[in-house]
């Protein structure tokens, strides 16, 4: 409230009213002299300009001439303090917001490029105390920002200042306006009085100070019925506001809806301001400042549905959860369900589902499109290259030294090798082993060929291509259940239809093809396709041209591009049987299921690639087992069996070497297809080829590294080859014929028994050469010089004299028992033993009997038939320790023996021979124990 006895409050009415006294008496004099003149007898008072009035009231409007400046500054000092005008006087506040948000609204209008400066004839529009003031275009653009709420509460701030100023009206009106109509009666009443009379240059003066007093009134009522007037602008403008506060405040809820990712609440509002909107334009009071909110609604509702577009667009298939059904309730932006179900909800002018669909398949093809499906060509190569560069060729021919490749495959095949000559081997701890058996730059290798088929099949086929099947299933059933009915109706517009279906078919069947593409070319190629190609993708990505690839041959493991370099065969099979896993597990998953997107055509696709990649990995691994083989020997240095007696460890090694290899190779063979089975029928026989071939070489090699240990060599191998015809080969035969359907195990007459069976042979024949040669040598030289060296014996038998058993006989069996001690020292197995004693003693007897052609004298044929006699007595002896089958015949030397002995003293013969077994009793015994 306005204290008259407080100073500042005294000259804010003073100058408010224009008084020099706040108790006038004569309101010529106590009134400040204005130029602006108002006169009461004007018919319509509305005319009167509101800038007057107002500065009159001292509302906020620019002073309109100096004079009225100069009177309000020429205010004397009261008291010695010089009078301020108030702040609602002041030039610079004139533009103030009545409502009470902007200190100048003319600034605000300049920023806005509405008015120039503020003697623009458009700023009339929006000041309140302007006889053109516009409340609707003054709320739509000063205060287009605000809510319902903040328009109230400026309402209630011009309210009050309305308010504020009543009493001071009021008592205005009581105080002066009375007095002043009661001074106009009385001036009329008086004019009419002097009018009847002849006072004429009085009446004129009481004509003036009539005038003068009209005018004065006037400038009271004036501001008063002003402001009746702006209270009813004011009035109906919040009327208007509080009928449509629900419209008017709809983008500021709307847009808080979206801040707070509440849909729910924002689809609401939305369809309550649609029918709303709806039914004002339909009615009689349509305000064109609807259609302005209504705008700013649909560019609201436009943003909001590019924006969910946008995090639509966003969304990769890999990072949407494979089990995206169960999370239905998630409302996070993340999720493309409900990011599609709003905008469906919401209306919009594209098929969303289509357009998210056609997104995610060109993600996934532009994928598939870099080069062998998502590889890491440059990370391949420098690996292959690290090998071969670590392993290369030494091409010196003049160089004896060993090359690095035979070092390395040394190297593995000796790890190898020590591992499964173990007798305590089990194939339960390959996994964990399989690993260590190659250098690390080649397990190395592996592990990057096992990334780029995860990459493949588990991320791109399971985690995009199935995924990319089950999200259309969705599409075309579940999702419905989701959308409110009014939403079910706009679906009708986007559904899936036949001729989309066909189209998603297409995209579904060109993945998977690529996909197969991909996969069949990697397990196709050569060596140096491979390398030829990763080159291409490297430079070129998914521009690339391969090239064909070439042949791959069963006898040459580098044309098998999908194994590294000098990679073993366990090694090898073990990583296959994991990529295989990974391969058919993912593409035989599309066939198994009852897919939307699956087709004959690529169920028979995925099929031959199946195929494919089934028999190149097998072929592969066949040739791989064979390379080893031939490398094998490059180790095996026939060391001794731990566990067979005679054998070495390679019977071990191959007993748990094609168990692993049969195991492995039958979690790979997976089709049933002839052609493949007989190609790895002969694969697997031409194995024994080859390891019937190394096992002579190595012999060979090891009798030149020790030529004093060829007796064992020679003996060790024949008796290998032997165990393997009658035990080992038979039994790795049933392994397979149980893993792959054949019987191979059932046919006695497979040419490998043959090729073994005359191989040994011919190395014990090979082996028996010189002992043979050199007992006939021993016979035949010591039969020839019977009649020299017997001579006098008669003479001797005459005197009683013990007649010794010629030297020959002796040297034979002496050679035979040093023999015998030999092959015991190396451990050679005794049946073995047996059977190169059996072997000499056959080629004793038959040379002794091809010699008697002699014609011997009489000491002679005594001497030659005490060593038959000896000889036979002896063998006779030996046949009955020896096995059965080891049993010589005697036949032919007994014969002969009886045909001399008949001539001669047996008494005599019979004394002798006893005498020189008792004599030569240690070598006779040696001789004749088995």
């Amino acid at each position: 409230m306005i204290n008259p006895d407080i100073l500042e409050d005294k000259e804010i009415l003073l100058d408010f009213y224009q008084l020099k006294t706040l108790d006038p008496k004569d309101y010529e004099k106590d009134s400040i002299q204005s130029t602006f003149k108002l006169d009461l007898s004007t018919e319509d008072l509305s005319q009167i300009p509101k800038e007057v009035v107002n500065h009159l009231l001292g509302d906020t409007m620019n002073d309109l001439n100096t004079s009225v400046n100069d009177n309000l500054n020429g205010i004397k000092p009261i008291n010695g303090v010089k009078r301020t005008l108030s702040t609602h006087s002041k030039s610079s506040s004139t533009y103030k917001d009545a409502l009470g948000f902007h200190q100048n609204i003319l600034d605000e209008l300049m920023d806005k490029d509405i008015v120039d400066d503020t003697r623009d004839p458009q700023l009339n529009k929006y000041m309140i105390d302007s006889k053109l003031f516009d409340p609707k275009l003054f709320l739509s653009v000063i205060h287009s920002d605000k809510s319902l709420n903040d328009l109230m509460n400026g309402i209630n701030n011009l309210q009050n200042d309305i308010n504020s100023k009543k009493p001071l009206l009021q008592q205005l009106i009581t105080d002066n306006f009375e007095k002043t109509l009661s001074s106009k009666n009385s001036l009329d009443k008086i004019y009419t009085d002097f009018s009847s009379s002849n006072l004429g240059s009085e009446i004129e003066i009481l004509n003036k100070n009539l005038a003068y007093s009209n005018n004065s009134a006037n400038q009271l009522l004036n501001p008063v019925l002003l402001l009746i007037s702006k209270e009813q602008e004011l009035s109906n403008a919040m009327e208007f506001i509080n009928n449509n506060k629900n419209f008017l405040d709809l983008p500021k809820k709307l847009k808080s809806y979206i801040n707070e990712d509440d849909f729910d609440s924002f689809l609401k509002e939305y369809e309550i301001g649609v029918k709303y909107f709806q039914n004002l334009k339909s009615s009689n009071n349509y305000n064109p400042l609807f259609d302005k909110i209504w705008s700013s609604i649909n560019k609201l509702v436009d943003d909001y549905k590019n924006s969910m577009t946008i995090d639509l667009n966003k969304i990769h298939i890999e990072s949407i959860n494979s089990n995206f059904k169960l999370q239905l309730s998630n409302t996070k932006k993340s999720n493309f369900i409900i990011l599609l179900k709003r905008l469906i909800e919401l209306n919009p002018n594209q098929n969303p589902i289509k357009d998210f669909i056609n997104s995610q398949y060109k993600y996934i093809s532009d994928d598939l499109d870099k080069g062998l499906a998502k590889i890491n060509y440059e990370k391949l190569i420098n690996a292959r290259n690290s090998i071969l560069n670590a392993y290369q060729i030494n091409n010196d021919k003049n160089d004896s030294t060993l090359l690095d490749s035979e070092i390395l495959s040394n190297t593995t095949m000796r790890r190898l090798f020590s591992i499964f000559e173990s007798s305590i081997f089990n194939i339960d701890q390959l996994d964990k082993i399989y690993e260590k058996l190659d250098f690390p730059l080649i397990i190395q290798l592996w592990g990057y060929l096992t990334d780029y088929v995860s990459d493949v099949t588990q991320e791109v086929v399971g985690k995009k291509i199935l995924k990319f099947d089950s999200i259309i299933q969705f599409f075309l059933g579940d999702f419905n259940n989701l959308l409110s009915e009014k939403a079910k109706k706009n679906l009708n517009s986007y559904k899936i239809n036949n001729q989309d279906l066909n189209q998603m078919k297409d995209y579904f069947s060109l993945m998977i093809i690529k996909i197969c593409n991909r996969l069949e070319y990697f397990f196709s190629c050569t060596t140096s396709d491979l390398t030829t190609a990763l080159k291409i993708s490297s430079e070129f990505g998914p521009k690339s041209v391969y090239p064909k690839v070439g042949i791959q041959d069963s006898n040459d493991i580098t044309t098998f591009g999908f194994i590294p370099p000098y990679s073993n065969s366990i090694s090898t099979i073990c990583f296959c049987v994991n990529l295989h896993k990974l391969i058919y597990t993912k593409l035989s998953e599309i066939q198994n299921k009852d897919l939307v997107l699956n087709s004959p055509d690529l169920n028979s696709k995925i099929t031959s690639t199946l195929m494919s990649i089934n028999k190149n990995m097998i072929t592969g691994c066949l040739t791989n087992l064979n390379s080893d083989l031939m490398k094998i020997f490059d180790v095996d240095n026939m060391s001794p069996s731990d566990t067979i007696e005679g054998a070495t460890k390679l019977i071990t090694f191959l007993q748990n070497y094609y168990k692993v290899f049969i195991s492995k190779l039958h979690e790979i063979h997976i089709f049933n297809n002839d052609e493949l089975t007989n190609s790895i029928e002969k694969q697997f026989l031409h194995s024994f080829d080859i390891l019937l071939n190394g096992m002579v070489k190595n012999v060979s090699k090891q009798c030149l590294l020790d030529p004093s240990r060829s007796d064992y060599y020679y003996l060790a191998t024949v008796y290998d080859m032997r165990n393997l015809t009658q035990r080992i080969i038979p039994s790795i035969l049933a392994s397979f014929d149980l893993n792959f359907q054949s019987n191979l195990s059932k046919n006695p007459n497979l040419p490998l028994y043959s090729k073994f069976d005359k191989i040994e042979y011919k190395l014990f024949s090979d082996y028996m050469k010189e002992p043979l040669s050199i007992i006939k040598k021993i016979v035949s030289n010591g039969i020839s010089e019977i009649n020299t060296n017997s001579n006098g014996l008669m003479i001797k038998l005459a005197k009683s004299e013990v007649i010794e058993v010629s030297p020959y006989i002796l040297k034979s069996i002496n050679h035979i028992n040093n023999l015998k001690s030999r092959l015991l020292n190396f451990k050679i197995r005794n049946s073995f033993i047996q059977d190169v004693q059996s072997s000499l003693i056959g080629q004793l007897q038959k040379k002794i009997v091809d010699n008697l052609t002699v014609k011997f004298s009489d000491d002679g044929l005594y001497q030659i038939v005490l060593d038959m006699d000896l000889l036979s007595m002896l063998l006779r002896k030996y046949n009955t320790r020896c096995p059965k089958v080891n049993i010589t015949d005697t036949s032919n030397l007994d014969k002969a023996l009886e045909t001399f002995k008949s001539k001669l003293d047996a008494a005599s013969l019979d004394k002798n021979r006893e005498e020189n077994i008792n004599m030569n009793y240690a070598q006779f015994e040696c001789f004749i124990t088995c």
